[in-house]
């Protein structure tokens, strides 16, 4: 029997025992709202077991989603290069493995599985299930930029430099206090929650919604009442034992990054399409090129200033004079 049956089958019989992460006792079905956009209906979601939250979890849907897409499209923005994090396949089977492998008359057609859980998680030993990478690094092996972030070049995933406060360009760098001064009693999961209801590692008070793809995304709009909940854990309350005025702070904070985000957006949908009919000399490229950088490393972080306030202002700044410069 193959690995992956292996660990479905063992988990399966497992989910009615543990919760990953550690999160408690399994809790019985429920039926939980899922916000969605306005272009569709809300979404109810039956979770029963661990098998189940991974698969109705963007993790999981991701990457036949885009796969589905490439195949429709061969223009469509999605390379070889991104199975790397968004498929188990590529990690543990075929590390050569191509976008073409899984379209429908490809090798691997009938393995269009994005992240599942042995992508995360090692089975078996003393502790039965346990994280292949501890700490920061069981998130920012895959949501990271790169090795480097470069003025003039697209950024994707860039919540590891975000929290590290990696400098480009104009804007020097400027760690999170999440980093500089909590990197080795705090990481991911501290805020990114599981429990016995999802695994999607979405923040409490999350908004979800839906793009033109189906693929579920993190919304503008936010609970924050749900949110606060999560500083009730130990880990928080030690130094925000008034948690109420950090709320409100983040909230201020994530309105302004989300109504520069908003301002921006027109501005840089407008001159995306512009630079296509322009010389490719002409010297409005390079600068376009050069305040996307800024710009789409705070839309790819997708935080909207949670993560690093000062580094996403800063970031935002540099945006709006690059793009006003072409006007």
């Amino acid at each position: 029997m193959k690995p992956k049956k292996l660990l479905l089958l063992a988990l399966v019989t497992l989910s009615s025992l543990v919760i990953l992460s550690g999160c408690g006792k399994a809790k019985p079905a429920v039926t939980e709202p899922v916000t969605s956009s306005p272009q569709v209906s809300t979404q109810t979601t039956n979770v029963t077991s661990i098998i189940d939250q991974v698969r109705q979890s963007q993790h999981f849907k991701m990457f036949p989603t885009l796969i589905s897409e490439k195949e429709k499209d061969a223009s469509f923005d999605y390379e070889d290069g991104c199975i790397r994090c968004h498929s188990e396949t590529a990690i543990l089977r075929d590390p050569a493995a191509k976008l073409t492998d899984f379209y429908q008359n490809g090798k691997y057609s009938k393995d269009r599985e994005g992240i599942t859980c042995l992508v995360c998680h090692n089975v078996g030993g003393d502790k039965m299930i346990s994280l292949r990478n501890p700490g920061w690094q069981s998130c920012t092996t895959c949501h990271t930029a790169g090795s480097t972030i470069t003025l003039g070049q697209e950024v994707n995933h860039s919540q590891k430099e975000m929290i590290e406060g990696v400098g480009v360009g104009a804007v020097p760098t400027k760690p999170s206090y999440k980093w500089a001064a909590m990197k080795d009693t705090f990481s991911c999961t501290d805020c990114h929650v599981t429990n016995g209801l999802k695994h999607d590692f979405m923040v409490p008070g999350v908004t979800a919604t839906y793009d033109g793809l189906g693929t579920m995304r993190t919304g503008t709009q936010m609970n924050y009442t749900e949110f606060a909940k999560m500083f009730k854990q130990d880990k928080c309350i030690t130094c925000h034992y008034e948690p109420s005025s950090t709320i409100t702070k983040i909230q201020q904070r994530q309105k302004e990054i989300s109504q520069k985000l908003d301002n921006l957006k027109p501005k840089f949908d407008s001159w995306e399409k512009k630079i296509k009919s322009l010389d490719p000399k002409d010297p409005k490229i390079a600068q376009f090129n050069n305040a996307r950088t800024y710009y789409m490393y705070v839309t790819s972080d997708s935080s909207k200033g949670a993560h690093n306030y000062a580094l996403s202002k800063s970031l935002l700044e540099q945006a709006e004079i690059g793009i006003n410069k072409l006007n």
